[in-house]
């Protein structure tokens, strides 16, 4: 009887194993960054509209990040995001560099941005503005157009700040966050978030993909002044 007993213990650790471990695989995945895409590529790096479009249509894509105790001394400065990643659902390197974001899959995508700011490090208590610009190629300068605004009102030791967008991208765009501050004061950020997620897909957003061009878009988009941490 104890020998049953026994054997029945065992095939139920063996089948819990197995079910943790599958289930570890699948959560593991979902945090991966999809980096199957880049198999689509010839070899000249190159992904048509079609193949793009065939890949994302059923893809979702999100990304969720925070940085604390950040801070800004340049007057119109680019976000790094150093902290944790929160959520990330094949959101890759090619896609998202701490700093920009480019999406490969073309759609709807929702922003947002929330953070507080203290007097802490010799920050200000005036006001606190975090820029939310977009750029296309349409002949546009980076960093892009401004698309929103997240204010922290001046006079306040500790503040907040809010702010959402939903904008259409299509491959290659870019997105990214700058901070000011009244007469260019030092910012210190207790905590930044940003949210980003397609919400849908959009076919006739999709553009070819171009390795080289890529990482020369990705160059001039650090060359903006107050781009690079």
């Amino acid at each position: 009887m104890n020998f049953i007993y026994y054997i029945f213990s065992a095939l139920f650790f063996v089948f819990f194993l197995n079910l943790e471990r599958n289930l570890y695989a699948q959560e593991t995945e979902k945090n991966q960054g999809d980096f199957s895409f880049f198999e689509l590529m010839d070899d000249y790096g190159r992904i048509t509209p079609e193949q793009i479009n065939n890949h994302c249509e059923s893809s979702p894509r999100a990304l969720s990040v925070e940085t604390r105790d950040l801070v800004h001394t340049e007057p119109h400065q680019r976000v790094w995001f150093t902290g944790r990643q929160i959520t990330n659902v094949n959101a890759n390197p090619g896609e998202w560099n701490g700093a920009l974001y480019k999406p490969l899959c073309p759609g709807l995508y929702s922003f947002s941005v929330s953070y507080e700011t203290s007097i802490d490090n010799s920050g200000t208590d005036g006001e606190v503005t975090v820029h939310l610009h977009a750029w296309s190629k349409e002949g546009q300068e980076r960093p892009g157009a401004l698309t929103a605004l997240a204010i922290k009102t001046s006079g306040q030791k500790q503040g907040a700040g809010h702010a959402s967008v939903v904008l259409e991208m299509a491959t290659g765009d870019e997105f990214s966050l700058f901070t000011l501050a009244e007469d260019n004061a030092l910012r210190h950020f207790k905590r930044l978030q940003l949210t980003a997620y397609r919400v849908q897909h959009l076919s006739d957003l999709a553009r070819t993909f171009d390795m080289e061009v890529w990482d020369q878009e990705r160059y001039e988009a650090d060359a903006v002044p107050g781009a690079m941490p």
